[in-house]
């Protein structure tokens, strides 16, 4: 979150938009219970899906995140 609010002090227009729009989305963002496609196209880049229990999900500003399923 640090890097968001970091852009949305940025004096590119467009990157501080976005920003602010990814900050309140979070901020108003509830549990899901189902998977959402339009979420999904608005703030994942790629998954990478290993063979067993491991996924990289990267989001569109780069961040990558590890998830071990259980």
């Amino acid at each position: 979150m640090e890097k968001w609010k970091a852009e949305s002090q940025s004096e590119n227009l467009l990157r501080r938009y976005k920003a602010d729009e990814f900050i309140k989305m979070i901020a108003e963002a509830e549990p899901i219970k189902e998977f959402d496609i339009d979420i999904y196209f608005k703030m994942i880049e790629k998954m990478i899906v290993f063979e067993g229990n491991k996924i990289i999900v990267t989001l569109l500003d780069g961040t990558e995140i590890e998830v071990l399923i259980k």
